[in-house]
């Protein structure tokens, strides 16, 4: 049985399952358009995730072949895996900011030798040791999603997507990726906040080239959380987690606690000559590190890298 349920609003939600990963779903949400339904976000590629999704419509009274179009938060595998599937099941277009798209290109080319060869050279400029160089080695090799998943629309900052007897307001919001976008309903005073504002986690930032590159994600995220302050929105339905009683609050929450990091990392690490990989190790995470899985240490990595890069740009190293 689904657990698929409206929540108010005309607005349905769907936790679409992740396979074997402690997040456990991706919450898909569902409203009526002209077309039949749009909806925010379509979850992981796989059978698990394929039957929640299909299942959870039909506990909504519809089915797949009623979707008239995804709008995608971000590109994500657990966002948008299944949009191929989809789109082949209803015709439905598929909705992505033009600045994550490159993004989505890079997530479905295969991950062969070259793949490996560059992760590791990577992980050797942060300063990583060879045992931990050649742990890669062990990873699944397999792309999260292919490319018949790819948006076939772009949406820009400002942008009505038609509903029925309204519409929904794409707000860009990058940080978590480069082309993040939340999707607001003005009537209802909700907002479709994906990753980027989340009732308990912290999204990930990070940058993932070595020496740090140009973009400052960090930079690009809190800006962001303080655009989405500014709009006093009240309700915040994520992608994972409960729902949130005060975006603007959380917002501000977020913002002051990448204050606090960094702060905590100029006063422990400014005065050393360290690399990007022991930065990571000495910082706080969810568990040791030694503990943490090789791909979780890449990108504990690329986090680190953010907050160094947002240092660097303001010139506190």
């Amino acid at each position: 049985m689904s657990d698929a349920a409206p929540i108010g609003d005309g607005i349905f939600q769907i936790p679409v399952p992740i396979t074997d990963n402690p997040l456990g779903h991706t919450l898909v949400y569902a409203m009526e358009s002209p077309g039949g339904l749009v909806l925010v976000d379509a979850g992981w590629d796989d059978e698990n995730a394929w039957n929640g999704l299909t299942t959870g419509l039909e506990a909504i009274g519809h089915s797949i072949s009623d979707v008239e179009g995804v709008v995608l938060t971000h590109f994500h595998p657990d966002h948008v895996g299944l949009c191929g599937r989809v789109r082949e099941a209803s015709g439905a277009w598929i909705a992505m900011h033009e600045a994550d798209y490159a993004q989505f290109e890079g997530m479905t080319a295969p991950r062969d030798e070259q793949w490996l060869e560059w992760q590791q050279v990577n992980m050797r400029a942060a300063g990583a040791p060879e045992d931990d160089i050649e742990a890669l080695n062990h990873v699944d090799l397999r792309a999260p999603t292919g490319p018949d998943s790819a948006p076939d629309r772009v949406l820009v900052d400002g942008e009505s997507v038609a509903l029925t007897g309204r519409a929904l307001r794409v707000v860009y919001t990058p940080g978590h990726t480069p082309g993040h976008v939340c999707f607001h309903l003005p009537d209802s005073d909700i907002m479709f906040t994906g990753d980027h504002v989340l009732q308990k986690t912290t999204p990930h930032v990070g940058n993932f080239v070595y020496p740090l590159e140009e973009r400052d994600a960090l930079a690009e995220f809190m800006d962001s959380l303080r655009r989405v302050q500014s709009m006093n929105v009240t309700r915040g339905l994520g992608a994972h987690g409960l729902p949130i009683d005060d975006v603007a609050g959380r917002a501000g929450e977020l913002v002051e606690h990448h204050g606090e990091r960094l702060d905590h990392l100029y006063d422990a690490f400014g005065e050393d000559q360290i690399t990007v990989w022991q930065v990571a190790a000495r910082m706080k995470w969810y568990k040791p590190w030694a503990a943490i899985s090789p791909m979780g240490k890449t990108m504990a990595l690329s986090e680190a890298a953010a907050h160094l890069r947002h240092l660097e740009r303001v010139s506190q190293i």
